[in-house]
């Protein structure tokens, strides 16, 4: 059996006790290490780069939610928290577990066998809870994301949108391509689409979105599209529906 590797992390010494007592019911786990403060709490999750985390939100040093925008892989994540009401009505509208302390053995139960239950694929709900508070606060206007999140087995893994060059539909998913590599998202193409700032990527093909920064060149294709050239010399077509869109963004 393969166990998952799991960290503690809360600045009370009874509470690190209490999951530890509890935890040793399930064979599934094995603890690495404990942590009292956010500081260290990002420190050790890079060091172990472990599975799963029982986190505190209130901490000195960081909070709970600052740990996690430190981290460029997000461990499972199982919330534990005094208090915070408005912590944890987001949690529940996006399905993020949490321990609201004082939990008892029932509750701590739950909250684990609903993370054994799906061990191969991280919460959508922490997912777009990470992509919410990695948006920059705004007032009136809309805000996007810096970093999207997507699944590396029971992970998330952090993109910057800044390195993203272009996306294309893969089935109910798509890839994303980076300035240094490929990601498949467990978005589809519209989804990621509407996440993303459209004053800085535009759909250019029923299958395909392109950062505008880096389309380096269109060439007319005889139909009424272009073929756009993007950095790394890669071409992606660009469909009569959205050629007159694109080349006025492009000056």
């Amino acid at each position: 059996m393969q166990r998952l590797s799991t960290l503690i992390i809360d600045d009370e010494a009874p509470a690190r006790l209490l999951v530890r007592q509890y935890l040793a019911a399930f064979a599934e786990f094995i603890v690495l290490d404990e942590c009292a403060d956010g500081v260290a709490a990002v420190a050790a999750i890079r060091k172990h780069q472990p599975d799963v985390v029982f986190l505190d939100i209130q901490m000195p040093g960081l909070t709970g939610f600052e740990v996690l925008l430190q981290l460029e892989q997000v461990p499972a994540i199982i919330f534990v928290t005094a208090y915070d009401q408005y912590a944890l009505e987001a949690f529940n509208a996006g399905a993020v577990d949490y321990l609201l302390k004082p939990y008892d053995r029932i509750r701590f139960e739950q909250a684990v066998r609903r993370l054994l239950a799906q061990p191969a694929a991280p919460n959508a709900g922490l997912q777009n809870l990470l992509e919410h508070l990695a948006a920059p606060a705004g007032h009136n206007a809309p805000t996007y994301p810096v970093r999207l999140f997507v699944p590396h087995g029971i992970r998330l893994v952090a993109v910057p949108v800044a390195s993203i060059r272009w996306a294309e539909a893969a089935g109910d998913y798509c890839t994303i391509h980076t300035n240094t590599g490929s990601e498949l998202s467990n978005l589809g193409i519209t989804a990621l689409q509407e996440r993303l700032d459209p004053q800085r990527f535009l759909r250019v093909h029923r299958s395909t979105l392109v950062a505008l920064d880096a389309v380096l060149a269109l060439e007319r294709d005889g139909s009424g599209g272009y073929y756009a050239t993007l950095e790394g010399d890669h071409t992606v077509r660009v469909s009569r529906t959205y050629a007159e869109v694109l080349r006025p963004l492009l000056g």
